[in-house]
Parts: structure tokens; sequence; C-alpha cells
């Protein structure tokens, strides 16, 4: 395979067609992918292309057929898209986007240009990955799950086409010859016909339980929380999760392959939704806890679980939400009822004693590749698990706010130099593009327990908090997603406030339930092939 040129010329079917070209040489990977004979670079226009200049068509007529889609031909559209590489410092741009106002010909080329824009600008920067591991899920849309997702319901296809306009308009933030506001716009217009579509599907008699109802509120959920397009991401999990309850529930539904990516999904986001919100706010918990075998079981069925959290410190983070919520019902009479206040706090240590023996090492070992990696991921949640569980019971009087020592944890000198820990452990991973889409719930998490107000080491914590800070927006753009930000958002509001003095911190932060993850999308082929 040739290499980019660092000038960035646009070989001349690319520029024909306004589209973003990687400049490799001879031939580029855009027209390669396309299968389309590349005519190259040279200076003079290749006569065997009728040349078209940008935005302009053959003809025009005064009063076009109604029943006509528009005079152009496919060929001759503008749609956006980028390089398969992000940008670095040293080259120039070339996130530039040419984008018609027109829109779109078709649904199904727009199915296509999207599927292609997947493969040239999402699956390189997944491929990373798979050096953890062998991952299923990752895969470039061949033509003929291309054919195979032309038939399958819109609102599916609808949220595939949200999905790839919002890493689009995440890794071209910043650039004004981007032409956000058309790619905004038909953000939302397929966003409008993917609700239409799933209400439309879901008010059939019968339909409401199937597997592809199921995986269209997920995607809907992942093409919302991508762009923020709105806040209100738990009715799209609490609409899943009970159509999952009215076919038997999630161990009776786990049972088959074709939801197991959906399902577990599912599980992450209601579960790590729980701990950055308010303890009143926190949902199904017990749930959680009464289907964590079957949640264990899930994990199984790929590599990177739980955003490459371990399957053990998540069970713990189950625990301490169920704590939380059991916590909060006590609520001011706690401190009166001893023996209820001191069940309570044995429980928390308990779940921070079992976060202490667990062995990173010994989990790496059982994966099948980048040992380093996996112990580096599991060092980052074992600490970030343990910082949340003792920030977010300190909050409801659970544990004490004060140097205080309960058999062998101690709680405020340790926070203090887990986070010196966290924050370490942070900066190797971010250097890492295998690991670095994972590091965010860790982030958040660094974030809060760094606020101005908490624990000790002033410096420190200024230290940890400005690389929070700097680290989410290029978090964001890497991954295509705005989440990141969203985070950002909530972290520097808490920061700017007063945060609490101790007691109550973790809640002060989170003022209504958030979820922060950076996956794009669910695997839906064992759906498309069903």
């Amino acid at each position: 395979m040739g290499e980019p040129e660092l000038g960035k010329r646009h070989c001349w079917e690319c520029l024909r067609r306004c589209l973003v070209c990687d400049s490799t040489r001879p031939a580029c990977n855009r027209c390669t992918a396309a299968g389309t004979s590349c005519p190259g670079y040279s200076q003079v226009k290749p006569t065997r292309l009728r040349w078209l200049a940008p935005g302009t068509v053959r003809s025009r007529v005064s009063k076009p057929n109604r029943h006509s889609s528009m005079s152009a031909e496919p060929s001759e559209r503008s749609v956006c898209s980028r390089n398969s590489e992000p940008p670095r410092p040293s080259q120039p741009s070339a996130d530039h986007v040419s984008i018609s106002r027109f829109g779109l010909y078709t649904d199904v080329d727009a199915l296509v240009h999207g599927a292609e824009y997947y493969n040239v600008a999402i699956f390189p920067d997944l491929c990373p990955v798979q050096e953890l591991g062998s991952n299923p899920s990752i895969y470039r849309i061949s033509p003929e799950l291309i054919r195979e997702a032309s038939s399958s319901p819109d609102y599916l296809r609808f949220a595939m086409l949200c999905m790839t306009l919002s890493h689009r308009m995440n890794r071209t933030r910043g650039d004004p010859g981007a032409h956000h506001k058309d790619m905004a716009e038909r953000f939302y217009k397929y966003r409008g016909d993917a609700i239409r579509s799933l209400r439309e599907f879901i008010s059939v008699e019968g339909q409401c339980t199937a597997d592809v109802a199921v995986a269209g509120i997920v995607s809907l959920l992942l093409a919302d929380a991508q762009q923020a397009a709105s806040l209100n991401w738990r009715p799209h999990v609490e609409a899943a999760i009970n159509l999952v309850h009215l076919r038997g529930g999630l161990a009776v539904v786990a049972a088959s392959r074709i939801l197991q990516p959906h399902l577990l999904f599912l599980s992450f986001v209601a579960v790590i939704g729980n701990t950055t919100c308010p303890a009143s706010s926190i949902l199904m918990a017990e749930a959680h806890l009464g289907a964590l075998d079957a949640i264990m079981n899930l994990s199984n069925t790929t590599v990177t679980s739980f955003q490459m959290c371990a399957p053990a410190l998540f069970a713990e983070i189950i625990r301490i939400n169920h704590l939380r919520v059991r916590a909060t019902v006590h609520g001011s009479h706690m401190q009166e009822e001893t023996d209820t206040h001191e069940a309570l706090a044995q429980e928390a240590y308990a779940i921070l004693e079992r976060i202490h023996h667990f062995s990173p090492e010994h989990w790496a070992d059982i994966k099948p590749r980048s040992r380093d990696d996996w112990t580096l991921m599991g060092r980052i949640y074992q600490t970030a698990v343990a910082l949340y569980c003792v920030s977010s019971l300190q909050s409801l009087a659970v544990l004490p706010t004060t140097t205080t020592t309960t058999g062998t944890t101690t709680t405020t000198p340790q926070s203090g130099a887990r986070a010196r820990l966290l924050h370490q452990l942070l900066e190797q991973a971010v250097a890492s593009q295998r690991i670095q889409r994972f590091t965010l719930w860790p982030l958040v998490v660094l974030g809060v327990v760094t606020s101005p107000t908490h624990g000790d080491g002033a410096a420190a914590s200024a230290a940890a908090r400005g690389f929070v800070a700097a680290q989410l927006p290029v978090l964001s753009r890497c991954v295509g997603t705005y989440v990141p930000l969203t985070a950002k958002s909530v972290l520097e509001r808490f920061w700017a406030s007063s945060g609490g003095t101790g007691q109550g911190q973790w809640d002060a932060c989170f003022d209504r339930p958030y979820a922060f993850f950076t996956q794009l999308a669910v695997d839906t082929s064992r759906i498309l092939a069903d």
C-alpha cells in the first residue's frame, strides 16, 4: 500500500465527486474501497472523465417532474467524508468537508456512502483494538452487508447514518469549512425519520418484543448520546429492558446469540450510568444485582466487554450502586440507626477489600495478547472503582470523610494516593491507540475526586484536573463522539462551584443522570443475517 503525500493533493476522481481524498499514491484508498480505478494526481485532467466543477450539475430544468428524484446523478452528489487518519499537528488538516445543500439522493445511496465513510474513517481507528484480541464485532462493511442492511427496517439504516454524520461532525469540529450546519440538519432529519419508523414498527401487535425492535432502541440511544441530541438517555434503556422483561428476562433472552451484543451494551450503560448520577436517581440497582450472573455470562461474549473493565470489578460497581440506594432510603435517619449504619459500612469495607485483592496481572494472563495493555487497564479500573466506592459512599455518610481506619482500610489518605496513582496510569493509557478510547469513565472519576475541595495535595489535584480537562476534548475527537465534551462541561461546572465541603461531594457533581461511554455502535450483523 502506498503512503499518503504530505501535500494532500486530491486525485481527480475524488475531486470530481467532491470527496475527501486520502492522497495515497499511486492510487487513493477511497477509490480502491469503492472499486473505482483511481485516475491519479497528474496536473492534467484525464480526458476519460467528463469534468464538472464542484457544486455544479449537468443541466437544470425549470419545472422538474414531481415524480422524479433530483436531476443530478449519484456521482454528482456532494457527500461529507474524511480521511482515515486523524490529522497530525505536523501535517495539514485533511478534514475539509463538502456537502450538498440538497442532501443525499436516495436512502439507499445514503446507506452506501455511510458504509463507505465507516470503512474509510471509522474502521481504521478500530483496528488497533484488534491487537487486544480478536473481536468479531470489528469488521469492514462489505457489499453483502450493505445489501442485507438495505432490506432492514428503516430505523436501523437511519440510525447508522446518524452515527456516521455525528462522527464527521465531531471529527471536524472547529473546521470552518466543514459545513456543520448542513450535517446537523441532516442528522436531525435522519433521527426524526428513525424515531417515526421505530414508533410505527413497535405499534404493530406482536412486533414490539422482536429482536430488531430492541436493536432499534439501542441504535437510537447510541445516536442520541454520540451527538448529545438528548441528555435524557434513560427512557431508551428502560424501554429496551422492558422489552427484554416481556420476553422472560435477561437470562432467557441472552441465551440467544442474536441480541447478546445489545444486551451487553444495555447492561453496561445502565450500570455505569448509575455511577454518574445522584444516589436518589439510581434505577434498577436491585435488578442488576439479581441479574449479576447473567451479566457476567454476557461478558464472555466479547474480548473488550464493559469497555475493558474487568467483570469482577464491574460486579463491584453493581454492588456499590445497590449500596448507595440502600443508604439513600435510610437517609437522615441512618445516623440514628447504629446497626443499619454499621451494616452498610461493613459492606462498603468488604467491597473495598475485594477490590484491593483483585489482581490485574492474573486477569491479564487469561487474555490472548497485549498483556501489558490489559494489566494497565486492570490497574486503572481497580483504582477508579475503589475511588468511586469511597467518594460516593462518603457522600452518603456510609464511609467517614475524616481519617479513620477499620481493619486494613484507611479511607482519606488512601484516596489521595489512589487519585495520584490513577493520574499516572491514565497518562500511560491515553498515549495508546489500543486502549485510549476505553478511558472515559476513569477520567471522569479522576475529575470528581480531584475537585478543589476534595482530598489533599492542592498542586497534585490541580495537575490532575488540568490533565482531565485537556484529555476529554482529545478523546472526543479521536473517537468521534460528543460524550467526553459533556463530561468536561459537567466536571468544569463542578470544579467552579464549591463542590461541597467533604460530605456530598460525589452527588454534588451530577445534577442529573449521565452515561459516559464511547461506544459508537453495536454489532447488528447477526440480526441482519437472521
